[in-house]
């Protein structure tokens, strides 16, 4: 147990089974138990320290994780595990962006629609996961490339699911998957606000009191060279956001 408290982001894509140091040959569930114990070690600290881990593990190995992702069926595994904790990180957004994220929200919906006779007899810990993550992914690419018929399946039974577990997460972000797919005025400005919190550094200047989304001289943000993941308004507001955005600054691969 005393190497799990030595948390790094090769040891936690170690436990999906990412990297080949022969954690992938150990048995399922002592991964899940390693990577759950290590993500929890994680989340017991301050939030800057969080996001610096994530970040790295964002600017490494999204893209290996998100083709894993791809292949692995089940609604809620590993590898989903561990990309819905990155996926507030301005790296995870960008990549949503990108070609090789289009169409995550609607598989991600399809595999939630595929398993609802399955989610009301998994521990609630479990639906709050999955309703954390698709409400996530929704927010980010919206709900019009999910299918009619997913969509229909996920509406019967997102109420059940609100009632089953209410006070819990996994009724609150079944409420807010509702919302997402009924466009629910009363709750759109509040999506709407999540919207721009994530998104925001990828479209405001990441410069100290800074909402800019261009240059000065109308031209379109400058991105950070490292991480590809803040932009700025300028070489002078890059320079004053270092002392904070170096923590979560790493080269990224994507």
């Amino acid at each position: 147990m005393g190497s799990l408290w030595n948390v790094s982001a090769e040891s936690l894509v170690s436990w999906v089974g990412v990297s080949d140091d022969g954690n992938r040959d150990l048995p399922e569930t002592s991964r899940a138990f390693n990577l759950k114990s290590q993500l929890g070690i994680v989340q017991s600290k301050p939030l800057p320290a969080q996001m610096k881990i994530y970040s790295e593990v964002a600017a490494k190995y999204l893209p290996a994780l998100m083709d894993l992702f791809r292949q692995t069926p089940e609604v809620i595994s590993l590898v989903s595990t561990l990309v819905n904790v990155i996926s507030t990180t301005p790296y995870f957004i960008r990549f949503l962006r990108s070609p090789a994220g289009e169409g995550i929200a609607a598989l991600q919906a399809h595999r939630v629609a595929n398993a609802v006779t399955e989610i009301p007899s998994m521990s609630v810990d479990d639906v709050g996961e999955i309703g954390q993550f698709l409400s996530s992914l929704l927010i980010l690419q919206g709900i019009q490339d999910v299918s009619a018929e997913d969509k229909a399946i996920l509406l019967q039974h997102l109420p059940s699911w609100e009632r089953q577990f209410r006070g819990r997460l996994a009724s609150e972000t079944a409420g807010r998957c509702i919302a997402l797919f009924t466009d629910d005025p009363g709750m759109r400005p509040m999506m709407d606000a999540v919207r721009n919190m994530l998104e925001g550094k990828l479209d405001k200047c990441g410069g100290p009191g800074c909402v800019r989304r261009v240059q000065r001289d109308g031209s379109v943000l400058s991105q950070c060279g490292r991480c590809k993941s803040a932009v700025y308004c300028g070489v002078a507001h890059q320079k004053a956001a270092w002392a904070t955005h170096k923590a979560t600054c790493f080269p990224a691969v994507f």
